[in-house]
């Protein structure tokens, strides 16, 4: 090789390292006029200008390499358009994608921005994992929307986090045209106020334990309903009212009856064991409009640490299928009549008044006394007084 003379190095410095004698050359193209500015020798790439036929639509263009079908373009109304090749196996996994490195950036947006994300039909069918965009963050990932609205639409969103996942805002709203499931080892909810409005059927299933607690005086349950209650319990069932029970049972309902026996507007049966009623400190008070009936299958005892009254407005008539026995054990047994007849009949047997120890009174007030029978006996162990 031989080194270049001080005169040609002065040429350099005077007019440069080549100076093309043709001028620039131009391509046109179905009306595109094209205007190369560099042309590259090995790879084929190309810097160019390029007008359409309106001769105001320019554009600078970067192509290449040659078959690479990639490309950058610098539109003439202020748009940059990044164009890469199509994706082909056969040159690599890495081919036809857009690799962006960096420290650091900012994006500053001054309108609207449309992203359109595909999977790649080379990913799709079997083996292909459906993902179009996969964003890694290795700390912390904020998004903010100021003065406007958050829209995500999918088929399906799943949202998973290891931790702790919190919806927090000003009102809450879940929406769904189907059915809303929620599981969980325990589900704890707080709230002022609560309001559910079911237009269907309300259901619990598997409820190990239903505890309602409530710490204010104030505080009520109530069930209004047009319809029935039922309570179906397979154990036992208690109640403790520290207050006052008050039932008020209508007898007419607006729909069809679940209980078909309508012959009682209340009814109480024991299927088994005894019916107890206890009042401890007041009276035990049974109050009905019409009639009272008490029907027995066995031996029925009425008991009273007190006087026993029964008062009618009509009379009264006990009747007893064998043996009846009235007994005053420390006082006086008084049967009295002061409208009508007092009247102690025996059918077949006699009828017997005795005296034990304070002897037997029979007095006629103001009326005869008659003692009338086929035989009279006046019997005395001692004296027999007529006056």
């Amino acid at each position: 090789m031989v080194a270049a003379t001080q005169e040609t190095y002065n040429r350099i410095k005077l007019e440069g390292m080549a100076n093309g004698t043709t001028p620039d050359e131009t391509q046109e193209t179905s009306g595109v006029r094209l205007c190369y500015a560099w042309k590259g020798y090995r790879s084929r790439a190309s810097i160019y200008e390029r007008q359409l036929p309106d001769k105001l639509t320019t554009a600078l263009c970067i192509d290449g390499p040659v078959g690479a079908d990639n490309a950058m373009t610098f539109h003439n109304d202020g748009r940059i358009t990044v164009m890469t090749g199509t994706r082909d196996p056969n040159l690599g996994a890495s081919s036809g994608r857009l690799n962006i490195n960096t420290f650091g950036g900012m994006h500053n947006h001054k309108g609207r921005v449309n992203m359109v994300f595909s999977e790649g039909d080379d990913t799709k069918g079997e083996g292909g994992d459906g993902q179009a965009l996969n964003v890694y963050c290795s700390g912390d990932y904020v998004e903010q929307t100021e003065g406007g609205e958050r829209f995500i639409k999918a088929k399906t969103i799943l949202i998973e986090a290891t931790e702790d996942l919190v919806i927090k805002g000003g009102s809450v709203k879940i929406q769904s045209d189907s059915d809303i499931e929620m599981a969980g080892s325990a589900i704890n909810t707080l709230q002022v106020n609560r309001k559910d409005i079911v237009l269907g059927q309300k259901m619990s299933f598997g409820a190990g334990e239903d505890t309602s607690i409530q710490f204010d005086p104030r505080a009520n349950h109530v069930i209004a309903t047009l319809g029935h209650v039922s309570h179906l319990l397979a154990g036992d069932y208690k109640q403790y009212i520290g207050g006052v029970s008050n039932q008020t049972i209508g007898g007419t309902i607006l729909s069809a009856p679940m209980v078909l026996d309508r012959s009682a507007s209340y009814n109480v049966k024991t299927l088994l064991g005894n019916t107890n009623f206890t009042t401890t400190a007041g009276a035990y008070i049974s109050t009905s409009g019409v009639a009272t009936t008490i029907a027995a299958g066995a031996a029925f005892t009425a008991t009273a640490g007190g006087a026993a009254n029964i008062i009618a407005g009509a009379q009264v008539g006990i009747t007893a299928a064998n043996a009846a026995t009235m007994t005053a054990l420390a006082g006086a047994a008084s049967v009295t009549a002061p409208a009508g007849v007092a009247t102690l009949a025996a059918g077949a047997g006699k009828a017997i008044v005795t005296g034990l120890v304070g002897g037997v009174d029979i007095l006629g007030g103001v009326q005869d006394v008659n003692i009338s029978g086929l035989n009279v006996r006046l019997t005395s162990s001692a004296l027999i007084y007529l006056n």
